[in-house]
């Protein structure tokens, strides 16, 4: 058995150890990523129902411009290692912010999606960003990094039922043999 220290990594689910500086040094699949964001609960949980990463992503990759569909299926790879941070949290913490881009840089060329997202990618985060606050945050609250998105008509396109954790892994499965 592996030796695990917090300053290498976590062993994951296939038993292998995950460096956070060096994530090309282990195999990683489409099949344990899908299980592992679709147990990941959005916004730290604080959502009316589960509402889990890998269906928040297999939503983005309805919604996005054509051509963008497998990055904007798998923007959030870095999740399966980290977690779902919030936002304003991961501002506070400049090194993780580093850490999350090793770990995308090297799922992008594992999984063939574009790293750095592309504009398009990054709209569509921020249009399910809109529809999930308003759909599992109905508070009404402002959030100014929404100003001036739109993302009302993109609603009909989501899937925003809730998603037992495997169901969300075979939508994202289901989703990635679609955008090969």
């Amino acid at each position: 058995m592996n030796a695990i220290t917090l300053s290498q990594g976590i062993e994951l689910l296939n038993g292998q150890m995950f460096d956070f500086h060096n994530p090309s040094a282990t195999d990683v699949s489409i099949q344990e990523l899908a299980q592992v964001l679709s147990k990941i609960c959005r916004f730290a949980g604080h959502v009316r129902y589960f509402y889990s990463v890998a269906q928040h992503a297999v939503n983005a990759s309805y919604i996005v411009a054509p051509g963008h569909e497998k990055a904007a299926l798998l923007h959030d790879t870095a999740e399966a290692f980290t977690n779902d941070i919030v936002t304003p949290l991961k501002a506070e913490v400049p090194l993780f912010k580093e850490i999350e881009v090793v770990i995308e840089q090297d799922m992008g060329s594992r999984f063939g999606f574009q790293y750095p997202l592309s504009p398009e990618v990054k709209l569509a985060d921020l249009q399910m960003l809109g529809i999930e606050k308003d759909i599992l945050k109905p508070t009404g609250s402002h959030w100014a990094i929404l100003d001036g998105i739109e993302y009302e008509h993109l609603i009909p396109k989501c899937n925003m039922m809730p998603m037992t954790p495997d169901e969300a892994c075979l939508a994202f499965l289901k989703r990635w043999e679609e955008v090969q």
